[in-house]
């Protein structure tokens, strides 16, 4: 399925968007090398093959998607009712409003209500967990939460954005933080999962909320017609315990654009490469006055019960000379910004240790020394 879906979507993948593509798909048989070049030999013999002219009228000549492609997809579309959707069933409700306004109305109705989004994690609450969900809203009809657009100062990402797309927005401008997103589950999974919902649901291992927090990101939230912009730093209390009030949902997030000269970059340390959870994942902002620091922001995941940015090395850092002697001092604040747990993933050691190696591998990438790309040898 893996492979079919990267040939609709992709004319002539290489071999490294073949790699990415099959992530997730673990094979103890084989491994992955074979099944690779399978992939890369499909593309070969149905180019060749002049008995399978259907299999090679996805694309015009032009590269874009074939009239044919783009009228099946104007019919699944079309299958989308555009009235708000209410079922009601052994006393548990489900909603499906249209829009932003009839989401409001709803949520503040129904203010103990789950917010379902591409339901990646909150699946799992039923699958795994065993959940009865008594009311759910779900956000996937509203358009005006699944619009991405640029404006002269941010990025600006509707929370019901998926993964994939909010990701796209975002490397356009942070180009530094492919490699991460593409460490970021699977592609069916980011195609299902949204920004929103990562945030939202406050894990302190979730990968996109240290890199968030180190640029600035804010937070769009709306009860009602109520709006409030919020800094993501302020908005997590404790372990999956936000500022949200009843009935009030993030709408959107919002992203600055990067200043001329910043270097941004974001890490992940995991026990597989593909498909983990991290152990630790380590963000940094960094714009240099000279060889000095004009300005830093540090933020880990996996080191609290937050995602959270390391306020005292920043401090250690701020103003001071960008070196690796200022470096090892600025580690030793660390001490005072986490206090990490042992656990499945990782001891709480390893995560001290980890997290001061990741900021000297920042220095080093940010100094000019020639440092060694993970992504190319993950697998």
């Amino acid at each position: 399925m893996s492979l079919f879906a990267l040939y609709k979507s992709n004319a002539s993948p290489t071999r490294r968007e073949i790699d990415d593509a099959l992530a997730g798909n673990l094979c103890r048989c084989t491994g992955y090398s074979p099944i690779i070049s399978a992939a890369e030999k499909m593309y070969v013999e149905l180019a060749e093959n002049e008995h399978q002219e259907w299999l090679r009228e996805r694309y015009n000549a032009d590269g874009d998607i074939s009239d044919d492609e783009a009228q099946r997809v104007d019919v699944l579309r079309s299958l989308q009712t555009s009235n708000q959707l209410a079922i009601e069933h052994n006393s548990k409700k489900f909603f499906a409003p249209q829009n932003i306004s009839e989401l409001a109305q709803i949520a503040e109705q129904h203010p103990a209500a789950t917010i379902l989004a591409g339901g990646t994690d909150v699946g799992l609450w039923v699958t795994k967990q065993h959940r009865e969900l008594q009311e759910v809203i779900y956000t996937g009809n509203v358009m005006e939460m699944q619009a991405v657009s640029v404006s002269a100062t941010h990025i600006e990402i509707g929370a019901a954005v998926s993964l994939t797309d909010a990701m796209q927005a975002i490397v356009t401008q942070y180009p530094a933080l492919e490699e991460l997103f593409l460490r970021f589950a699977s592609p069916p999974i980011r195609n299902a999962a949204t920004l929103g919902g990562n945030i939202a649901n406050g894990s302190p291992i979730g990968d996109s909320m240290p890199v968030l927090l180190v640029l600035d990101a804010s937070l769009v939230l709306r009860k009602g017609t109520s709006v409030r912009p919020v800094p993501l730093s302020y908005f997590y209390i404790d372990y999956q315990h936000t500022i949200l009030r009843p009935g009030e949902f993030i709408e959107q997030i919002l992203l600055p654009l990067p200043f001329a000269g910043e270097h941004v970059a974001s890490y992940k340390v995991s026990k597989r490469f593909d498909q983990d959870i991290s152990a630790v994942c380590g963000a940094y902002r960094l714009i240099k006055n000279g060889d000095r620091v004009g300005d830093i922001k540090i933020a880990y995941g996996g080191m609290a019960a937050i995602p959270k940015r390391a306020d005292n090395c920043e401090q250690a850092l701020f103003g001071k000379e960008w070196s690796a002697a200022v470096i090892a001092e600025a580690i030793t604040a660390l001490d005072s910004d986490f206090r990490p747990i042992s656990d499945m993933r990782s001891s709480a050691q390893y995560r001290k240790i980890i997290c001061g190696n990741l900021l000297k591998r920042f220095h080093a990438e940010t100094a000019g020394e020639k440092s060694t790309r993970v992504y190319s040898y993950g697998r």
